[in-house]
């Protein structure tokens, strides 16, 4: 259950940093990079709640959604602020990697509290 979700931040990660190097642009690397650390810890310290005791599943998870709100704020506007950045292949790889890690995060999380 949990080998999707790394498999799927790890493929994020990779091609983040291929499209970097391939010379396309630091933009999508850093549209990438934050929805990947974000879906990573978060997956860790849930996993870490559920195994120590489930029910502070839920308080970890609403914890988490408020410690990623402020940090994508954060993120988005000293990306697009601070740095050289075209926002269109920035805004698209962090929507686009966003969407896809979360939803495979929930399916990953349903199994889990399924067991």
């Amino acid at each position: 259950m949990g080998r999707v979700l790394w498999t799927a931040i790890g493929v994020a990660a990779m091609t983040g940093v291929a499209w970097a190097a391939l010379g396309r642009g630091l933009e999508v690397l850093l549209g990438v990079a934050a929805p990947v650390v974000t879906t990573a810890a978060s997956w860790v310290s849930v996993r870490r709640a559920w195994a120590a005791a489930p029910e502070t599943s839920l308080a970890v998870l609403v914890r988490g959604f408020a410690v990623k709100s402020v940090f994508f704020v954060a993120w988005v506007t000293i990306v697009l602020k601070g740095l050289d950045v075209r926002p269109l292949p920035f805004v698209a790889s962090l929507t686009g990697s966003f969407l896809v890690l979360h939803l495979i995060e929930a399916w990953c999380l349903k199994r889990l509290m399924q067991t």
